[in-house]
């Protein structure tokens, strides 16, 4: 039986929240409830979109190992998994996306570029397939060290 790589999962975690959460608090301006906010304001906010966003990447990676049947397969560096991370982080913006605009969550200012065709958001559309394999590769590097 294989074991669960806790401390990679863990690194995952981290390096997700390290990597999403300056990018959330960048973005402020881009949405029109928020963009007024000063930083405090903002930081409860980000904060949780944020753990949202390194949940996503936990599922990735979990949506991952059950479909090769290798829990340890996120933590190897190759293409593949970059590229699935990637892909998958793509379709999590979109839904995650796609949803929120259809319930009223928040919406975009005019400084938020829309992807024609999609219609949404291109910041939150890169987002999560740039910093989720970013996060599976430096994970990777973490666990190699530990």
């Amino acid at each position: 039986m294989t074991r669960v790589p806790w401390g990679y999962v863990a690194a995952l975690a981290a390096s997700a929240f390290l990597f999403n959460w300056p990018w959330e608090l960048a973005v402020i301006p881009a949405y029109r409830e928020v963009g007024g906010w000063d930083w405090m304001d903002a930081f409860p906010h980000c904060t949780t979109a944020t753990v949202g966003d390194a949940l996503v990447a936990l599922g990735v990676y979990g949506v991952g190992a059950l479909a090769s049947g290798r829990v340890e397969g996120g933590s190897k560096r190759r293409w593949k998994v970059y590229l699935t991370a990637a892909v998958l982080g793509a379709a999590a913006a979109l839904a995650l996306e796609w949803r929120a605009l259809a319930t009223e969550r928040w919406s975009y200012s005019d400084l938020m570029p829309i992807v024609p065709g999609l219609r949404v958001g291109l910041l939150p559309f890169v987002q999560l397939p740039l910093l989720t394999p970013l996060s599976f590769w430096a994970a990777g590097r973490w666990g190699k060290r530990g």
